[in-house]
């Protein structure tokens, strides 16, 4: 499977894992309203691990690189996500649904695909939310903070 599609595979998981998660299955209102956000979640860093090694997407390494990639995933309160990304002049855009079952989140995207399930954390005070399952881990920043972050000239708050 090539790079862009492998991650634009993983990106919609994410999303629905995120939405799903959003239904009150330990998360409180606040939290709901957060992942929900209209802005939606920017893409820091995606890291995977194929045959035990580590490795982390050049485009997605904790430092923005707007012209040359850039992801966002937008998680709706009708249990639907969007994933736009950009890599090296490429774009993969995904929709789908998502699916929450307690603390994980499985996307379905629009070829039926699954993603997932991911191990949800949220961080509501840096404004960062983790998925995670054993070899992939995704960061992502609330877009309106990255977009306050890189005014300000910061990196992420990680």
């Amino acid at each position: 499977m090539d790079l862009l599609r492998k991650f634009g595979l993983v990106f919609a998981c994410s999303t629905v894992a995120l939405a799903a998660l959003g239904r009150g299955h330990g998360l409180s209102q606040d939290d709901i309203k957060l992942l929900q956000d209209p802005g939606g979640w920017e893409y820091i860093t995606v890291s995977d691990q194929d045959a035990g090694v580590q490795t982390q997407h050049v485009c997605f390494d904790g430092s923005p690189h707007p012209k040359q990639c850039s992801g966002r995933l937008l998680l709706n309160p009708d249990s639907t996500f969007t994933q736009q990304t950009r890599i090296h002049g490429e774009s993969v855009d995904r929709h789908g649904t998502y699916k929450i079952n307690d603390d994980q989140i499985a996307f379905f995207d629009e070829f039926g695909e699954r993603d997932g399930p991911y191990q949800l954390q949220l961080n509501r005070e840096t404004n960062m939310l983790v998925l995670s399952m054993p070899q992939v881990r995704l960061e992502l920043e609330l877009e309106s903070q990255y977009k306050n972050d890189r005014e300000q000239k910061k990196a992420p708050r990680r």
